[in-house]
């Protein structure tokens, strides 16, 4: 009787370790099929970011910054915000990686590599003029973010799609706005003649005598200087200054930001540079017109990234408490 009592014990105890075993692999399974929200939308992301790059590698025609920027930054605020929790009606359930669907992104995008080489096929024979080719080729280089929807069904992307809505319009937002150059140099006939104006109204009153030529550089006639404002003195490297600045103090303080506000605070800000762009152009042509002329020649180039820093910071001052959320 002993002998089978402890044969007993020995079986009892042999299957409770086989048990917790399988137990444990079938954890180990569900963490391999089942990934958490933050980490597959990082891994999704991050393949998104190398689908791009190896698409503009290869169709050069697709290369833009832009996507491959908004990309990053969703991505570093991803990171940045960490663990969600989601309501039981909120859960997307199981999210991985099928091979189906990973095959499907990659025939997505090899469409888009080959749609671009049919395009540029297409655009050499109409070269050297506006056409519709154009307007497509702009829309191949955003597209090649869409390949990522193939990644998940439509419903639990809108599940993720709530759960960063914040991050979602961070990286729209870099992805339309973050480098202005191209939208400046679009609308240059028409912000060059607002910035125009704004300087000889500010100018005008400090300086008597002043007149105006509405040209496609637009110039002020003074008594002792002229002032001919270029595409290169719209301000592009303010507004730039202050992308990067922005974006920096953003990632850092993200999960402290109130959302709503920071939105409001960056074309605010977008504002503020404008009117310190006018104002710097205005300080030349008051300068320059007070026998200041060897000064503004000296420092109106030099002086520009030092002013919008100054900006920058004395605007950051006034509304940095306002953007972050109380403490409890």
């Amino acid at each position: 009787m002993l002998v089978l009592a402890l044969l007993e014990n020995e079986s009892s105890h042999l299957s409770s370790i086989l048990i917790s075993e399988l137990n444990l692999r079938s954890q180990i399974n569900l963490q391999q099929r089942n990934l958490t929200v933050p980490r597959f939308s990082f891994l999704a992301l991050l393949l998104t970011l190398a689908a791009c790059a190896a698409d503009q590698f290869v169709a050069p025609g697709l290369y833009s910054t832009s996507p491959l920027w908004a990309v990053a930054v969703c991505m570093a605020l991803v990171w940045r915000r960490g663990e969600i929790e989601l309501e039981n009606k909120e859960r997307p359930g199981t999210l991985g990686f099928s091979l189906l669907r990973i095959c499907l992104f990659a025939g997505a995008n090899g469409l888009l590599i080959s749609a671009e080489r049919l395009l540029h096929s297409v655009h050499a024979h109409f070269a050297g003029g506006f056409s519709v080719a154009g307007w497509i080729a702009a829309g191949l280089k955003l597209s090649v973010l869409l390949p990522t929807m193939l990644l998940l069904p439509l419903p639990k992307w809108r599940i993720l799609a709530r759960s960063y809505a914040a991050e979602g319009l961070a990286a729209l937002l870099v992805l339309f706005t973050f480098f202005p150059t191209r939208i400046l140099a679009s609308i240059w006939p028409w912000y060059g003649q607002v910035l125009g104006r704004l300087v000889l109204y500010f100018s005008a009153l400090f300086v008597h005598g002043l007149s105006y030529t509405s040209t496609l550089t637009p110039t002020i006639h003074g008594p002792n200087l002229d002032v001919t404002i270029l595409l290169a003195c719209s301000g592009i490297s303010g507004i730039e200054l202050f992308d990067y600045l922005f974006a920096f103090v953003v990632l850092l303080d993200w999960n402290r930001l109130r959302k709503g506000r920071t939105l409001i605070a960056y074309f605010a800000g977008m504002a503020a540079v404008f009117l310190g762009n006018a104002s710097r152009i205005a300080s030349f042509v008051i300068l320059g017109n007070r026998d200041f002329v060897d000064a503004v020649a000296r420092f109106h180039l030099s002086a520009g990234w030092i002013f919008f820093s100054l900006v920058f910071l004395a605007y950051l001052s006034l509304i940095y408490r306002k953007l972050l959320i109380p403490a409890r």
